[in-house]
């Protein structure tokens, strides 16, 4: 056995070292795949022989009948360094004795050699019984190839499986099962080719897909072997070569992912597209990162292979009349028909002879709700050489893609539609350069045209109602928009600076002008449309990164949006937006604070007051709320006492409720020092906690580092500072993966730690040690963006603003405020934004005499210090390397 061993795994390190040296000489994949699987079929088969040597000293009742096979990728000769080896041992007879000695003589060297080996056995008649049960199995013995033992016995199996497919109902049974296994394969991994981190081989335009055609095509067609590669799959020339080239690109990229994950990984993952790209040899360029043009071939190659599968299964289809019934259901429009629930043409010459059926079969799908069939999506490709300067100029045109526009609900798909023949690109040039354009970072998921369409699918679903009972603030505001199709176009040309490089709002702003324009949009809606170009991340950055209890800065927002229809348009442009980026982009908490900006300057914009309301007539309002709820004289004197000490600002930034349960901690002073009081806010999704105790200088700080010893996010931070000393710290909280804590045990050791700490039983550096270690702040990232500072005096009357972007770890914000407060400066507003890796942190501080911070050389010197902080690795107790 040990000999076996050795002379398995030297045998393994030679091969790898020569396929390793033709993958990097750009050999064909197909042929190292090959040589790979050629290599351990040799060492099978002579691993077998002694096997079939120790099973003739067997009892002749305890001998069988034995062929191996192949199956799966390794039965297509399609492995890479670290695909899986599936065996399949067909027996006639009693297996036990032989399997036992298989095990010990074959797969045991196999597994020790550290190939990741599958084995069953299996008789003729059991591979029949599971081939009806299950399609994966069925799948993987279609791909069986004989390595060694009984030639005979494994004709037998052939004949089995040509008995199976012979079967008109196995065959339409297989075709049905296929289709809807992609269709469920394709959902759970993205339903999208372009996605930024797809999977290779399960993903939308994967290698699955390749198979699926592959098998279909056996079943149907009677196609040779894989590995044979005498097949072209019955399609024409040119396209079984763009289909052997995508499929080459696919191979050779998965090979390099298994070299450098050393491990069998199918999905593109960020940390390995930049190295990919340079080993492809894509270079940087001034407008283009080289992983972003590698990322677009990927896009075009799987783009290839997914509308290939598509044709092939549509042609079995309609090949097969007998199992697969047709309907053509008669239109109003001549010229269109329904053939299975898609809608088609009657005449395929129809695009040539009138191009305006370009964009009227769109619509006609539009409005009854159904997809175009693909067979007319490939004319539409072969034909678009018609859609030229003059037809995009066409002022008819401009009439029926305005009508498009007009029906928001669904039009996602049909623009995804138009977007994969080209027909979208070519008549809208604009958005022409956004396909496959990659956004390379970890926060979006699909490329800049699949996000900018996924955002006017999200205005669709506003409209259907789907978000009423969640979102029902943005509902209702979708409700007052008048000009749907104007707010259409600004969502799906958001982002359509992007296509010119950096700076994409400035350039993006004359090209919506220049789309409104050549679409018939009056002068009148290019300006909302260049107002809604110019103003997409004006709300983000404003909800997210700002004092929205700043009533100058509502003010002056309100005042850019002009009128009540323009606020709603942007609202519910940015809600589309941020919705369209992941699954995870708007937050409960983030979608609260978008509403909360909505609802503030809308009430500005309804009353016509461009001017702060004073705080002598809302405070006292809010006292008298206050004093009807007190049923007692002790109570009263509580909130009267409550009212002169704290600062306005607290009064004009605390809801009413928080308001109460705060007046009741301030009730408490007398006989506690330190109150802590956690509680859950069901509609964000979060923890909002308070912290009422004596004030001191570098209180946030150790607040902040106690959250990072726990592993608690802090999503933003306000404090209020009563005239007699007190600090009212109010806090928003979720855990490190962005949910509410309900464990209330943590919130136990929380308040303990805190306890400790401010008691001064324990030193901040004890409750933070080894917290701060390497592995717990590295994350996988895109691109290691630079850090970047900004230091703003005009944005706010009474602050300094800091705005701090940087590469995200465990314990920054505790690092950031420990400094601050080292250089005398004082947190009373933080806001805290990470998107994956990224953090955007901003703090409203003032110096030690409560003024903003404005000479010069002292603000240079703030911003040298904390780039030195965000910088470098913190030391194991967190302190920050000043």
């Amino acid at each position: 056995m040990i000999k076996l061993l050795a002379q398995a795994k030297s045998h393994l390190e030679e091969t790898r070292r020569e396929v390793l040296q033709r993958h990097d000489a750009r050999e064909d994949p197909f042929l190292t795949m090959s040589l790979w699987s050629r290599a351990i079929d040799q060492l099978i088969q002579e691993l077998f022989q002694s096997v079939e040597e120790a099973a003739n000293q067997l009892p002749a009742k305890d001998r069988c009948r034995t062929v191996l096979v192949s199956q799966g990728g390794y039965g297509r000769q399609e492995l890479c360094y670290h695909s899986d080896i599936d065996l399949l041992l067909i027996y006639q007879g009693k297996p036990e004795a032989f399997v036992k000695q298989l095990s010990e003589r074959l797969l045991q060297p196999l597994w020790d050699s550290g190939l990741e080996v599958g084995f069953a056995a299996r008789t003729v008649k059991d591979c029949e019984s599971y081939m009806e049960e299950d399609l994966t199995i069925l799948t993987a013995l279609m791909d069986s190839r004989y390595l060694t033992g009984d030639a005979m016995l494994y004709a037998d199996f052939q004949k089995m499986m040509s008995r199976f497919f012979s079967n008109e109902k196995n065959r339409k049974r297989f075709y049905l099962l296929k289709e809807k296994e992609r269709g469920e394969r394709h959902e759970k991994y993205g339903s999208s080719v372009y996605l930024l981190e797809p999977n290779l081989k399960e993903g939308k335009g994967g290698l699955r897909d390749f198979h699926t055609l592959y098998w279909i095509q056996r079943v149907f067609d009677g196609i040779s072997t894989l590995g044979s590669r005498s097949f072209r799959l019955h399609l024409p020339e040119k396209e079984a070569e763009q289909l052997w080239e995508s499929l080459r690109f696919l191979w050779r990229i998965r090979q390099e992912i298994h070299r450098r994950a050393g491990r069998r990984l199918d999905q593109l993952l960020f940390e390995y597209q930049e190295p990919l790209a340079r080993w492809a040899g894509f270079e940087d360029t001034e407008s283009f990162l080289g992983v972003e043009m590698f990322m677009q071939s990927y896009y075009r190659q799987a783009e290839t292979v997914q509308k290939l599968t598509d044709r092939v299964m549509r042609e079995v289809r309609q090949r097969e009349p007998s199992l697969f019934a047709i309907t053509s259901p008669v239109l109003d429009d001549p010229d269109f028909c329904i053939r299975e629930g898609r809608l088609t043409v009657t005449d395929w010459h129809l695009f040539e002879r009138d191009p305006t059926a370009f964009l009227r079969i769109f619509l006609s799908a539009n409005r009854m709700g159904i997809e175009v069939e693909e067979g007319v999506l490939d004319q539409i490709e072969k034909n678009l050489s018609l859609v030229d300067e003059n037809y995009r100029n066409n002022s008819l045109h401009g009439e029926l893609f305005r009508k498009l526009l007009k029906g928001p609900v669904g039009l996602a798909t049909v623009l995804s539609q138009m977007n994969d023949c080209g027909l979208l690109g070519t008549y809208l040039p604009e958005f022409g350069k956004l396909r496959l354009r990659v956004q390379h970072d970890i926060y979006h998921l699909y490329t800049v045209d699949v996000h900018s369409i996924f955002a006017v699918r999200e205005f669709g679903r506003l409209l259907e109602g789907q978000y009423q009972k969640i979102y029902p603030t943005v509902s209702n505001a979708v409700r007052d928009i008048r000009s749907l199709g104007l707010l259409s176009l600004a969502i799906l040309y958001h982002d359509i600076g992007k296509g010119e490089g950096h700076g994409h709002v400035e350039k993006g702003a004359p090209l919506i002008r220049q789309a409104g324009a050549r679409l018939g949009f009056s002068a009148e809606e290019q300006d909302q449309l260049e107002f809604l170009e110019r103003s997409h991340l004006i709300m983000t950055h404003l909800a997210f990164r700002r004092d929205l209890e700043d009533q100058n800065l509502i003010i002056q927002f309100a005042k850019a949006c002009q009128n009540l229809d323009w606020l709603n348009m942007l609202y519910v442009q940015t809600f589309c937006d941020v919705k369209a980026v992941n699954q995870e982009a708007l937050t409960d908490w983030k979608a609260s604070l978008l509403e909360y900006l909505y609802l503030k300057t809308r009430e500005v914009i309804q009353k016509g007051a461009y001017t702060p309301e004073r705080v002598s007539t809302v405070v006292p309002l809010l006292k008298k709320r206050i004093e009807e709820s007190c049923t007692t004289t002790e109570e009263k004197e509580l909130c009267e006492t409550f009212f002169s000490q704290m600062p306005p600002r607290y009064f004009l930034a605390t809801p009413l409720e928080t308001l109460k349960r705060h007046l009741q901690l301030w009730g408490r002073l007398g006989k506690e020092s330190i109150l802590f009081d956690p509680v859950f806010l069901k509609k964000e999704q979060l923890n909002e906690v308070t912290l009422l105790t004596l004030h001191s200088p570098d209180l946030f700080s150790k607040i902040a580092g106690i959250f990072a010893a726990h592993h608690m996010n802090i999503l933003s931070a306000e404090l209020a500072v009563s005239r007699n000393g007190y600090a009212l710290h109010l806090f928003r909280i979720t855990d490190h993966r962005g949910a509410p804590i309900e464990e209330e045990e943590k919130w136990k050791g929380v308040e303990k730690d805190l306890h400790d700490l401010l008691t001064g039983k324990v030193s901040i550096d004890s409750i933070v040690a080894g917290q701060f270690k390497p592995s717990l702040f590295r994350k996988k990232t895109a691109r290691i963006l630079p850090t970047r500072i900004d230091i703003d005096n005009d944005v706010s009357a009474f602050y300094t603003v800091i705005d701090i972007y940087a590469r995200d770890r465990i314990g920054l914000l505790y690092q950031i405020t420990s400094t601050l407060a080292a250089l005398g400066l004082y947190v009373e507003v933080s806001k805290i934004s990470t998107k994956v890796d990224q953090v955007a942190d901003t703090f409203y501080i003032k110096d030690i005499f409560g003024h903003k911070i404005t000479h010069q050389e002292r603000l240079e010197k703030m911003k040298e210090i904390l780039f030195k902080v965000v910088d470098s690795e913190p030391a194991a107790n967190g302190r920050p390397p000043l």
